[in-house]
């Protein structure tokens, strides 16, 4: 079977170089119009939301900005895993949503939510 092929494919050497030139040339003009999110994206959609306080401890950092944020982001469309971490001068909250959501509407939602709680502290 195999020796059948190649004896065919080096008797008609130039039928096989044009058909794997028009193959290249196909695949050429395709790529243009090959849509961009072929490949999946692996990384689920994430928001980082960082809040430096000046001259506050862990502890005032933790329940002056982070606890307060946290309530205000629970429930959002979309969430999957909050993680936080007070430290002195730094609150940082990082949201990570289930894949599939868009991460141009989750950034807008956090950005609403973050105005409407932020007059408040």
């Amino acid at each position: 079977m195999i020796r059948w092929m190649v004896g065919t494919s080096l008797k008609l050497r130039y039928l096989v170089l044009v058909t794997a030139a028009a193959l290249m040339v196909f695949g050429l003009i395709q790529l243009p119009r090959t849509p961009l999110d072929v490949f999946p994206e692996f990384a689920p959609p994430r928001v980082e939301i960082q809040t430096p306080s000046l001259g506050m401890s862990a502890e005032e950092v933790e329940s002056l900005i982070t606890v307060p944020l946290e309530q205000a982001f629970n429930g959002l469309e979309g969430l999957d895993i909050m993680r936080s971490k007070s430290i002195p001068d730094l609150s940082s909250i990082e949201l990570l949503f289930k894949p599939g959501t868009n991460e141009l509407r989750a950034r807008q939602v956090v950005q609403e939510r973050l105005g409407a709680v932020l007059p408040t502290m």
